[in-house]
C-alpha cells in the first residue's frame, strides 16, 4: 500500500469522524450524560466510545482491500473494543474516592472491586491476548503484555486537560513510524491509520473542552501505541520502552504530571496550544 493511500484513509478517517462526532456529542448532552471538567463546565464525558465505531467500517474496508491484514485488523479492533468498552464502564460508574493504580489494588485485596481495579485487571488479560497473537517466546509475551498495558494507564494519566492526551498521541505515533521507516517496517503501522484518522478528527471536540472522551477514549489512544510498539520494535527496544513506562509510573504515584507540566513553560506551551 503506497503512502498516497495511506494518506487518503488518515484524511477520510479524519473527515469521517470529525463529521460525525457532533452526533454523538448530542446524544450525551440528551441524555444528561454530563461532568464538570476542570474549569467546573458541564460537558459530555465517555465520547470515545465513538472510536471503536468509527474504525470498524474502517478494518472492513482494509480487510476488502489487503485480505492478509484480516487476522491484524480483527485483532486491533478486538482490543481497541474491549479496552474501550472497560474504560467507558469507568466513566460512566467509576468515583474518584480512590486513585492510582496503588490504590485500586489496595482496595481490591480488601475486598472492594473499584472500576479502577477492574479496568486494570482486563487491560492486562486483554494485552496478554495480544500479545500472545504476534508472539511466541514467553519472556517476551510479558514485554509486551506489560507494554500495552502501561501505555493504556499512561495515556489515562495524561487525560486530564483537552487534547493533552491526543498531542501526546499524534507525537508518540509518528515517533513509531519514524523509528518503523528507519527499519523498513512502515507496513506494520498501515492497519493502525483508520484508527489514527478517527482521533485526529475528534481532536478538535476535545481541544474545545465541547466534550471528554474519557477513559473509553484514552484507553483506545494507549492501547493502541502500545500495541503497535509491542508488534514492531525489537526486543531490546521494547525493553527500553518498558523501563521508560515503569519510571514515569513509579513517578506519578507521587508526584502530578499536571503540575510537572505546569512548571516548564515549553511543555505548558504545548500543552495549551490550540485550546480556547
Amino acid at each position: 500500500m503506497t503512502i498516497v493511500y495511506v494518506l487518503l484513509i488518515l484524511v477520510a478517517a479524519a473527515f469521517f469522524s470529525f463529521a460525525l462526532t457532533p452526533f454523538f456529542i448530542e446524544m450525551f448532552e440528551r441524555s444528561g450524560r454530563l461532568v464538570k471538567n476542570y474549569r467546573g463546565e458541564m460537558i459530555p464525558q465517555g465520547i470515545g466510545i465513538v472510536f471503536p465505531l468509527y474504525s470498524l467500517l474502517w478494518y472492513v474496508l482494509l480487510t476488502l482491500i489487503a485480505k492478509r491484514s484480516l487476522l491484524n485488523a480483527l485483532s486491533i479492533q478486538f482490543a481497541i473494543t474491549t479496552i474501550c468498552f472497560i474504560g467507558f464502564i469507568d466513566d460512566m460508574l467509576g468515583t474518584r474516592d480512590v486513585l492510582g493504580l496503588k490504590g485500586h489494588f489496595k482496595s481490591l485485596l480488601k475486598g472492594r472491586l473499584t472500576t479502577g481495579a477492574l479496568k486494570a485487571v482486563v487491560g492486562l488479560l486483554v494485552a496478554f491476548v495480544i500479545s500472545i497473537s504476534f508472539t511466541s517466546g514467553f519472556f517476551e509475551v510479558i514485554v509486551n503484555t506489560l507494554i500495552i498495558a502501561l501505555f493504556t494507564n499512561f495515556f489515562n494519566l495524561l487525560d486530564l486537560r483537552p487534547g493533552r492526551a491526543i498531542k501526546v498521541y499524534i507525537i508518540a505515533f509518528l515517533g513509531i513510524i519514524v523509528g518503523l521507516n528507519l527499519t523498513d517496517k512502515f507496513a506494520a503501522a498501515v492497519p493502525f491509520i483508520p484508527l489514527a484518522g478517527s482521533i485526529i478528527g475528534y481532536m478538535p471536540y476535545d481541544l474545545k473542552a465541547h466534550s471528554m472522551m474519557g477513559d473509553a477514549g484514552s484507553n483506545v489512544l494507549g492501547a493502541s501505541v502500545g500495541f503497535l510498539a509491542a508488534s514492531a520494535f525489537s526486543l531490546y527496544t521494547k525493553i527500553a520502552i518498558l523501563a521508560c513506562l515503569i519510571g514515569v509510573h513509579i513517578f506519578t504515584e507521587k508526584y502530578s504530571l499536571t503540575e510537572l507540566i505546569e512548571k516548564n513553560s515549553f511543555l505548558k506551551y504545548l500543552d495549551n496550544l490550540g485550546r480556547s
